[in-house]
């Protein structure tokens, strides 16, 4: 194994010609060492991680033809669990990091898989070429991996760019560890912490009241109030100036009860903002003091504004109303917070697209009303397409997305087609049983259309409405007129209606359809709109167009279950359902 070269930590990025820049992924920094006879995966610290990362090996080997002829090589790269494009599960990675057996590592690798990210090349065919410079290497890493849009493949390359602030727009969107900033002249440096390669880390500010000293470890306890009670969120020992700690110190000595272990403990009142990658079960991920807040309250630390720090708030938008109820259990921060940390997979959506909202500015039991256009007071910031008095409302990015929901906008609609383009762009069939007790019809209908679907290579994706139905999409690459794509979705329907009359049909009145279920494909029109996967809808629970894995569309499935409360933890641990495949399948 090779030791790696390692970059420093800045905070800030330089920027010059002489630069580029890469996504910092949340995992483990690995070596990836491939000759003829086997293929390693060497730990920064020279742990064997093969075994625990069986899929890449399984994936190099299936690939092993495109590569023979380049063998022996050395990859050096970060070995990450996807979220998104950008953001990494370090949770995820480092659950597999401590596995040990090989029934529970399968498992893992086939629900959860592991990515090698490659970023550098240190021998091919056998040659070190450690001495040349970072942008010929790069070249040559470009040339052995083939780099596509292919969520299967287990080694991808990390991208890089000259567009800092692009990069950083994403990172800050993905909410992702950070970027690399390297020289593109700088040489491979094995084992050196070098200042040509710069880590700069996304960090998110949560503001809490230093409560408690430790003088033999010199950590200092962070607690904020949650339900009216004092918890601690973490420690913190880093970032403070050597006069900042002089004053803390000397002020828990003088003023602080002395506990068992030592430590001194004082009632909430120093209130402080500190610099954390994330804050979870008790413990905060890499924290930094930032700054003592005078202009704080210490009873105004509290975990809800815990949370909104983490979630990364543009600062451009003022948030208000925040203590509003929006649902039976859930508060306009409750949702704000939702539409921030889903944004990553909500917004590829949205883009290109007219956008209808519903926004219910009292809560989802009062009164609400349907926006298009964008409302004169709107910032400059929000894009519409049209005459400029009546331009219709586009959702283009993070900045717009926040500005939109903080108008209390709880429901997204959008339609089946770009605003630059006459053709859909997907079919989506929607199926709606007369109840929620009848879900299940929609369940036997969403499988039998899969299955008619497959045999016509058609590609499906399935999501809950978000009420008492499913929806099925399945999208275009070819350009298909709205009378094809009729034409496709009633033959689909008809031979559905034809086998299981009792079950299914095709009515539109409601006072006809009696105990069936709708399959309702008239709606995918031209100014028709379908609800946007991720969008909450405006029921007392809050409950979400959740997109779904297949072998969820089965008996026992309840639509309800997936709200704003608990979908985030659902991707973090199962993925997102759809990923990247939605938008790179496209049917023929």
């Amino acid at each position: 194994m090779l030791k790696p070269m390692l970059p420093t930590l800045y905070e800030e990025a330089p920027r010059g010609k002489e630069w580029s820049y890469e996504i910092k992924y949340d995992g483990f920094r690995c070596g990836l060492e491939w000759d003829n006879q086997k293929i390693t995966l060497w730990s920064r610290n020279g742990k064997d991680l093969t075994k625990k990362f069986q899929e890449v090996i399984e994936w190099c080997e299936r690939s092993k033809d495109h590569f023979q002829e380049h063998l022996p090589i050395y990859l050096d790269g970060e070995l990450a669990v996807q979220n998104t494009s950008v953001q990494s599960n370090f949770e995820k990675i480092q659950q597999r990091g401590r596995m040990k057996r090989a029934e529970t590592i399968k498992l893992q690798s086939q629900s959860r898989p592991a990515t090698f990210f490659a970023f550098d090349i240190l021998l091919l065919n056998g040659k070190s070429i450690r001495s040349l410079t970072l942008q010929q290497r790069r070249e040559k890493l470009e040339n052995l991996i083939p780099i596509e849009n292919n969520e299967n493949n287990r080694i991808k390359v990390v991208q890089s760019t000259s567009n800092l602030d692009g990069l950083w727009d994403e990172v800050f969107l993905h909410r992702g560890e950070g970027i690399i900033a390297k020289k593109i002249n700088s040489k491979y440096e094995a084992g050196k912490r070098s200042h040509e390669w710069r880590k700069i880390k996304n960090y998110k500010t949560v503001q809490g009241t230093i409560t408690q000293w430790n003088p033999e470890n010199d950590y200092f306890s962070i607690s904020v109030t949650e339900q009216n009670q004092w918890i601690n969120i973490g420690k913190v020992k880093n970032g403070f100036s050597t006069e900042n700690k002089q004053t803390l110190s000397t002020f828990f000595h003088k003023n602080g009860e002395k506990l068992p272990d030592s430590s001194f403990q004082v009632p909430p009142s120093i209130c402080a903002d500190i610099h954390c990658l994330n804050a979870k079960d008790g413990e905060l991920r890499e924290p930094n003091f930032g700054q003592f807040r005078f202009d704080l309250v210490a009873d105004s630390c509290t975990y809800e504004n815990v949370l909104q720090g983490l979630a990364q708030f543009s600062e451009e938008i003022d948030l208000s109303n925040l203590e509003k109820q929006f649902f039976k259990y859930q508060s306009k921060l409750d949702f704000l917070i939702y539409i921030r940390l889903i944004a990553p997979y909500l917004l590829p959506h949205l883009k290109d697209r007219l956008l209808t909202v519903i926004r219910y500015p009292d809560g989802v039991e009062n009164d609400h009303f349907y926006q298009k256009h964008v409302p004169s007071h709107a910032p400059t910031f929000i894009k519409g397409v049209g005459k400029e008095e009546e331009k219709h409302l586009v959702c283009q990015d993070l900045k717009s997305l926040i500005w939109i929901a903080n108008q209390a906008a709880i429901e997204y609609h959008v339609p089946f087609q770009k605003y630059m383009h006459d053709s859909p762009s997907e079919m989506v069939f929607d199926l709606d049983p007369p109840s929620i007790n009848q879900f299940p019809l929609a369940v036997e209908a969403a499988q039998l259309i899969k299955k008619m679907c497959e045999h016509q290579n058609y590609p499906t994706f399935v999501k809950t409405s978000g009420r008492k139905g499913l929806q099925i999409h399945i999208p275009l690459m070819d350009p298909m007129s709205y009378e094809q794509t009729r034409e496709f979705m009633k033959a689909v329907s008809s031979v559905l209606v034809e086998n299981y009359p009792e079950s299914f049909t095709v009515e539109r009145l409601k006072k006809h359809r009696g105990n069936r279920l709708y399959i309702d494909y008239v709606q995918h029109a031209k100014g028709k709109t379908i609800i946007a996967p991720y969008s909450p809808r405006a029921t007392r629970e809050g409950t979400v167009a959740t997109p779904l894995f297949w072998n969820e569309v089965e008996e026992g499935l309840d639509p309800t279950q997936f709200t704003i409360k608990n979908i985030m933890k659902r991707i973090e641990e199962k993925g997102c359902p759809w990923g990247e495949r939605y938008f790179l399948t496209k049917t023929m």
